[in-house]
């Protein structure tokens, strides 16, 4: 709290507040970015098994010649 009523004293209200407001903002996308890189890794993992798993169904069904 000291540092942001030093900084609203410093380079004034409006500039404190946009600063602040700023700093808020990117924490929160920082979150949700992060959430949405877990989400894609766990989409991706996901896909890798479907295809493994019907690759080897595939070859298994394939006639030997």
């Amino acid at each position: 709290m000291d540092d942001a009523l030093s900084l609203v004293t410093n380079v004034g209200f409006p500039a404190g507040l946009c600063f602040i407001l700023l700093r808020h903002i990117l924490h929160t996308m920082e979150e949700k970015l992060d959430k949405l890189d877990l989400s894609l890794h766990e989409l991706i993992l996901v896909i890798q098994e479907l295809n493994d798993t019907n690759n080897s169904s595939s070859k298994s069904s394939k006639p030997d010649e």
